[in-house]
């Protein structure tokens, strides 16, 4: 036990109470129970730690005020179906350019819509680049090629939303590292059959492609999973230049309408 003194007096306690009668005080019975009353309620109960001591180094972050004004954005945002957004996209396959069009959805995932709003209104994803594409999975994104931004952004941590529509072809997901990690990372759902295992993961879609799915199609796929995305958090695009130079990325997002 990593609380001796607290350990070798609860012994003590039990040592006490499993004697006989008679040879044991009711006074000192009575003592040492109000002694330990009073360190539970000074320090808190050594033999039951407290849910801080499980919580992970990634979970120290101040997010819960963000929470707040998210949750009460999103009450008021549910009143409207979403925004609608344009992707212009380079160096596609056969060094073509395209685009697609997703509207957001916040009746699906409310949370997850007024954080990527704040991603494209802050200019996040010009510059992007597709760095993780599997052919009839998914095609991934939202690592900003500044490593000083993409920083800041690391720290934007959202709550989990209900997974209530499923990962069809062509809806958009944010991507995690386990429950509540949300924070810039994106990815589209590529499979025609859709990927609704996903939605047992807990990856709940925001938004979807409503045009544009064959410019999604011709997004370069040669590198597949190699790109390091360690190396991309910290070197951004001059790393991607570098290794991967044919990657697809998005060249500008504009508001195609407001709702």
């Amino acid at each position: 036990c990593t609380l001796l003194p607290f350990c070798t007096f609860k012994l003590e306690m039990v040592n006490a109470l499993r004697r006989k009668p008679q040879k044991q005080s009711p006074l000192k019975i009575a003592a040492i129970l109000l002694i330990l009353v009073a360190v539970i309620f000074l320090v808190g109960d050594p033999f039951h730690p407290s849910a801080s001591y499980l919580r992970s180094e990634e979970e120290e972050v101040d997010v819960v005020p963000e929470y707040s004004k998210k949750e009460s954005i999103a009450k008021e945002d549910l009143v409207q179906e979403g925004r609608v957004f344009t992707f212009e996209l380079g160096n596609l396959k056969g060094e073509t350019t395209g685009s697609f069009t997703i509207r957001t959805r916040p009746s699906w995932a409310p949370l997850g819509v007024i954080q990527f709003h704040e991603l494209v209104d802050s200019g996040f994803f010009d510059g992007c680049r597709f760095f993780r594409v599997v052919p009839n999975f998914v095609v991934q994104f939202g690592i900003n090629g500044d490593p000083s931004i993409q920083s800041r952004w690391r720290k934007k941590i959202i709550k989990d939303d209900p997974v209530v529509t499923s990962n069809a072809q062509g809806t958009v997901t944010f991507a995690t590292s386990g429950p509540n990690t949300r924070t810039s990372q994106l990815f589209i759902n590529t499979n025609k059959k859709g990927n609704a295992f996903l939605d047992k993961q807990g990856f709940s879609p925001f938004a979807e492609v409503i045009s544009g799915m064959e410019s999604v199609d011709l997004i370069n796929d040669e590198y597949k999973e190699k790109p390091n995305q360690g190396m991309i958090q910290n070197k951004g695009n001059v790393y991607l230049q570098q290794d991967f130079p044919n990657l697809s990325y998005i060249q500008r997002v504009k508001e195609s309408s407001k709702l």
